[in-house]
């Protein structure tokens, strides 16, 4: 039992040995303020481990004492400027630590010194005076740890959350062996207290350089975040600014680094986060003689850094992070894990810039109907006064050609005025100034009007009918938009059907929705293009459709404008067999809400 004893106490001495060594390695090769605390402070502790041994071999001696006294409470002050080198002590914190340490390495040096023979009251309370300045310097640095780790990314809470159960163990172990008295002198306790002091030497290291395997593992709490933000980067983020600064701050998340940037193909900053504009420039200059990205080693002031190649269209951007006071150091997991990100983050910004160019065409697009629909305005009203004035005779007698062909010329004139209005209705609507004007009307009256409207249009191989209930279909819509989308329908109708027939006007009513159906026998529509029908300047191409006149903005608009009162526009077609366009509305009597409307519709449609 006495060997086994011995045989724990040497392992857990090499261990805390180990544990020293690997820190003073790690910052030797990286030379961080943070690391410089944390190593000191496990150096000493491991000569505190170190020197049990020696003590047992060549017996009780006053140096080996002062030097573990002084050595053990050193090492917790140094825990507490550990913590001080990235959540900063007071100025008057820090002066209190000092004195305490001071104290503590006094009665500790007193104790295996002038009071070595003191009775034992004396040396307990000298005992727990260092243990309690231990774990005054080691427990509030735990207590800080583990609240700050909360808001952290996983792995930089993991690691913390494991220095501050290491800690915290170690300061059970000291209090418990204190107080514990001669019930834990026993070898199966020292053993026992031994093993567990020996378990924590493990769990303090990953804490402070965690394998890939075990950060992957902490990791993976976070990947369905990691997805859904992904999916956010790809398809929600509106802009490339906005994109690339979500991109920085979950890349920062990803690998749990202190600072994050983003830099475009002219090397133009995008965003930077955590890191300053001088540390990316940095960065970038020692790039540029490695482009193809990896690990750059830590330069003063500030971590290693992972810079990774953006393949964007214009040319190559770079993504980069860079590790903190507590940030792990990057291996070729941590590359890995942010190359495949930055192939997303590519992605989405290419999206993000075909988005934003789209978003300029439109506008540009919408400025074009504002300038050209108020420019021809004012001429076309011109032309128009004169038709009138040739109609009405005012400009004298015509000859049998000039009355033949003014029909014809009115006509035309109507067609390109009511091609204008849907233009600067149709800028109104982009820009939200579109105003209806509501009344209480019968719809056949309007129905009525807009056939009549239509029928200059109509020729000898057409023939327009109208079909309308005997009873009022009473409506409150504004009149003269929905006259302009019947008109717009059946304009189309006689356009489409470029070999005449029969257009069809039907106006019915019932289930708390007037319906106006537009049916021509014209060149029909394939099933695969009715969704281009009602976007704006959709056109649907074909070899029958490619001569015809238009804009694509009629049906655009005439949808718009229904949906605005409530109501909707369905089609059912085939290619050849021509084509029926309804206007849905809620009828007055019934109140009906647009939702129900819009419902109907997509039965009625889906049936069809």
């Amino acid at each position: 039992m006495i060997l086994a004893e011995r045989l724990a106490q040497d392992l857990t001495a090499l261990g805390f040995i180990l544990l020293g060594a690997a820190t003073y390695i790690e910052w030797y090769r990286h030379r961080g303020r943070a690391q410089a605390m944390l190593a000191a402070s496990l150096v000493l502790l491991a000569i505190v481990a170190a020197l049990g041994p020696v003590q047992t071999l060549v017996g009780q001696s006053s140096a080996l004492g002062i030097v573990t006294v002084v050595a053990f409470e050193a090492s917790g002050y140094f825990v507490l400027r550990f913590r001080d080198a990235f959540l900063p002590l007071r100025r008057g914190e820090r002066q209190a630590a000092t004195v305490l340490l001071i104290v503590s390495c006094v009665i500790g040096i007193a104790s295996v010194t002038v009071l070595a023979n003191a009775d034992s009251t004396v040396r307990l309370i000298m005992g727990l005076e260092l243990i309690l300045a231990w774990s005054i310097f080691t427990g509030e640095p735990i207590v800080r740890f583990w609240l700050a780790s909360r808001d952290l990314p996983s792995v930089q809470k993991a690691r913390m959350r494991a220095l501050s159960f290491g800690f915290a163990v170690l300061i059970a172990i000291l209090v418990v062996d204190v107080l514990g008295g001669s019930a834990l002198q026993s070898p199966a306790a020292i053993i026992a207290t031994q093993l567990i002091a020996l378990a924590i030497v493990p769990l303090i290291y990953v804490s402070l350089a965690p394998p890939g395997l075990l950060r992957r593992i902490w990791r993976m709490g976070e990947e369905a975040e990691l997805r859904s933000a992904i999916q956010d980067l790809l398809i929600f983020s509106p802009t490339r600014q906005e994109l690339a600064e979500k991109a920085a701050g979950w890349a920062k998340r990803l690998l749990g680094a202190q600072g994050a940037f983003i830099v475009d193909s002219q090397g133009a900053l995008m965003t930077n986060a955590g890191i300053t504009r001088g540390e990316v420039d940095e960065i970038m200059a020692a790039r540029k003689a490695d482009p193809a990205g990896g690990i750059e080693q830590p330069l003063a002031g500030r971590g290693a850094a992972i810079v990774v190649p953006l393949h964007l269209t214009e040319g190559t951007g770079h993504m980069g992070v860079t590790a903190g006071t507590f940030t792990p150091l990057f291996g070729s997991d941590e590359v890995n894990q942010l190359q495949g990100y930055a192939s997303a983050v590519t992605a989405g910004l290419e999206r993000a810039k075909v988005t934003e160019r789209l978003a300029a065409i439109e506008k540009n697009k919408t400025q074009f109907l504002n300038l050209a629909s108020h420019e021809l305005r004012g001429p076309m009203t011109v032309v128009r006064g004169y038709v009138s004035m040739l109609e009405g005779g005012l400009l004298g007698d015509l000859n049998e050609r000039g009355r033949k062909a003014l029909p014809v010329i009115s006509a035309k004139v109507m067609e390109m005025n009511a091609l204008i209005e849907q233009m600067i209705e149709a800028a109104r609507l982009e820009d939200g100034a579109l105003m209806l004007r509501p009344v209480e009307i019968d719809l056949r009256r309007v129905v009525s009007e807009a056939v009549d409207a239509a029928r200059p249009l109509v020729d000898d191989r057409h023939e327009i009918s109208l079909k309308a209930p005997e009873r009022p279909v009473p409506v409150r819509v504004d009149a003269e938009r929905v006259k302009t989308i019947v008109s717009n329908l059946i304009s189309n109708a006689i356009k489409y059907s470029p070999s005449g027939g029969a257009i069809d006007c039907e106006l019915t009513a019932r289930g708390g929705i007037a319906r106006v159906a537009v049916t021509d026998s014209g060149v029909g529509i394939a099933k695969d293009d009715l969704p281009i029908l009602f976007t704006r300047f959709g056109r649907v191409s074909t070899p029958h459709t490619d001569h015809l006149p238009g804009t694509g903005l009629g049906l655009y608009l005439g949808r718009q404008l229904a949906r605005l009162q409530g109501g909707e526009i369905t089609v059912d077609s085939a290619p050849g067999k021509g084509s029926t366009f309804t206007l849905h509305l809620p009828l007055r009597t019934a109140q009906a809400t647009g939702s129900k409307v819009a419902k109907s519709a997509e039965t009625a449609s889906t049936s069809a």
